[in-house]
């Protein structure tokens, strides 16, 4: 049954772990894409929005990612710290279960018998 806790323990801090590292990579992606449109001149940028339907794919999403409000940013990334925390915190605990008395060490007085 330890066994089972051990495993389970593993795997969902693994999964944890793993989804705060993608939700890190989704703001870095947003803060990237803000900073592109920001940077790019006025004219352009005005373009972009008047012809959103024409765009191709990348410049609609980099469009729509510069409306994401900067507190939304940062709360995402306070949520993608914590799930990285509690994810490695979890993945961590499971190998430190203790195991069970079956896979101790053999007791020495087994061996006094002989």
């Amino acid at each position: 049954m330890l066994g089972i806790a051990r495993w389970l323990f593993t795997m969902i801090g693994g999964l944890v772990l793993g989804a705060g590292l993608v939700l890190h990579g989704q703001v870095a992606l947003a803060r990237y894409m803000r900073n592109e449109v920001e940077n790019t001149f006025f004219l352009w940028r005005a373009l972009g929005h008047a012809t959103f339907a024409f765009q191709g794919g990348e410049t609609r999403i980099a469009l729509a990612m510069a409306e994401v409000p900067k507190e939304a940013l940062k709360e995402s990334d306070r949520a993608a710290w914590t799930l990285v925390i509690v994810g490695g915190l979890l993945a961590l605990t499971g190998p430190c279960l203790r195991r069970g008395r079956g896979h101790g060490s053999p007791s020495v007085s087994a061996g006094a018998d002989a």
